[in-house]
């Protein structure tokens, strides 16, 4: 129920776009006056749904992507899905040219990415540490874990991926996991495989997993409660992260039991780092969920990047929004009809006019008096037709010209009443 608690306070706090309309963008204005249709635009949005969701996306385009115009005769809403694309497909700024001009794409891209890259930078990485998890969160869940390891409230692990770099020595770069030139990032996750901070990326080869605990800065993200599960290859390098620590300590950190030169292993050391092992693995699991989500990070595709800090921040969004599809799942939060907007033919941000339209609506008391007049047209409108139909003939002899014309003009009324009701 606690657990519960703390999550319900982090929506309230920090899912507030749930509820935020789309976002007003007046269109740049182009050489052309009409909008560029992008080829097969509906599998794109399909396959981008299929994937992430539909509320991911919906954050994505209202709060990263949806903050200004992007050049080119396109919808801007769907050039933000089609980079979105990129990431859960995999696919190169080429590839897209199938869909849209290759110099089209390519400059949407590098607006995006290129326009103020450090405010970008920013925005995930301040989400990521603020969205999904809190110190109070993290031991509750933590007390899920297998003995002896109730005390461990974070998971930290590199991951390596593909990448060809413009000008890049290749050799600083090989990743002897995947045998071929890569970055590596260090990515630390909650008990629930939320992540909440992931370091630059670097070259794999100059920069093995304990160097990169050295250069992070874990120190100041890591609160002095928190203990961080560790694999075998971080152990040499904590006393000298610690020497200059002020509140950390050991005890906030934890990791395999080392094997000594000539000393044997107990059973019951033997035991302890099968356990570890084992409860370590879950973070692994996140890296193959997250390589099925975004194939771009996949140890099959080869990246090729201009700038290492882009290839950072795409790290980032991928791993946001990972953690708002998996929130999403583990809350239970329903979809509404704004979310799915995007995936609407022809949608795009809506100019000052068009967000009045949309988002005019009657309040709750106005709904209900629109009902029961409506009701009332309706019933006097039956009523009064039931009446001429079975008492025509009577009527007939009875009515004068004028009662007969009051009457038609009655009904008239109310038919006109009901249409405009209704429709």
């Amino acid at each position: 129920m606690g657990e519960a608690l703390e999550y319900d306070a982090l929506v309230q706090n920090y899912w507030k776009f749930l509820h935020t309309n789309w976002p007003i963008i007046d269109r740049v204005k182009h050489h052309r006056t009409e909008i560029a249709a992008v080829n097969d635009i509906d599998s794109i949005k399909t396959f981008v749904l299929n994937r992430l969701g539909a509320i991911p996306v919906f954050f994505f385009l209202t709060v990263i992507f949806g903050t200004r115009a992007y050049s080119c005769p396109y919808r801007n809403v769907e050039k933000g899905v089609m980079l979105l694309y990129v990431l859960v497909k995999g696919v190169s700024l080429s590839d897209m040219a199938q869909y849209i001009p290759k110099t089209s794409f390519h400059t949407a891209h590098k607006e995006f990415y290129m326009y103020n890259p450090a405010a970008l930078n920013r925005l995930p990485t301040t989400m990521l540490s603020e969205m999904l998890s809190t110190l109070k969160s993290r031991h509750l869940a933590a007390e899920r874990n297998p003995d002896p390891f109730k005390n461990v409230t974070l998971n930290l692990d590199g991951h390596d991926s593909r990448v060809i770099y413009v000008n890049a020595d290749k050799a600083s770069m090989y990743s002897y996991k995947l045998k071929k030139s890569g970055f590596r990032v260090q990515v630390c996750t909650d008990m629930n495989n939320m992540v909440l901070f992931v370091s630059a990326p670097a070259p794999c080869k100059d920069y093995n997993d304990g160097t990169m605990l050295l250069r992070m800065g874990i120190l100041n993200k890591i609160h002095k409660l928190d203990c961080v599960a560790l694999d075998g290859g971080y152990n040499l390098f904590i006393g000298k992260l610690l020497d200059s620590a002020d509140e950390l300590q050991y005890e906030n950190f934890c990791y395999p039991i080392r094997k000594m030169r000539g000393i044997a292993l107990t059973e019951e050391e033997k035991a302890y780092n099968e356990i570890f092992g084992s409860f370590r693995s879950r973070i692994e699991g996140y890296f193959g969920e997250m390589q099925s989500t975004f194939t771009k990070f996949s140890h099959t595709v080869v990246n090729k990047v201009a700038e290492k800090e882009t290839f950072g921040v795409q790290y980032k969004l991928a791993c946001l929004l990972m953690n708002i599809k998996r929130f999403v799942a583990h809350r239970n939060i329903p979809t509404e009809q704004h979310h799915t907007l995007w995936l609407q033919d022809g949608f795009d941000y809506p100019s000052k006019t068009e967000h009045e339209t949309m988002y005019t609506l009657p309040n709750i008391k106005v709904k209900l008096s629109q009902s029961q007049d409506l009701l009332a047209t309706r019933k006097a409108f039956f009523d009064m037709s039931i009446s001429l139909q079975t008492g025509a003939a009577d009527d007939d002899m009875a009515l004068g010209d004028d009662d007969r014309a009051n009457e038609v003009k009655a009904v008239t009324e109310s038919i006109r009443l009901y249409r405009r009701v209704v429709g």
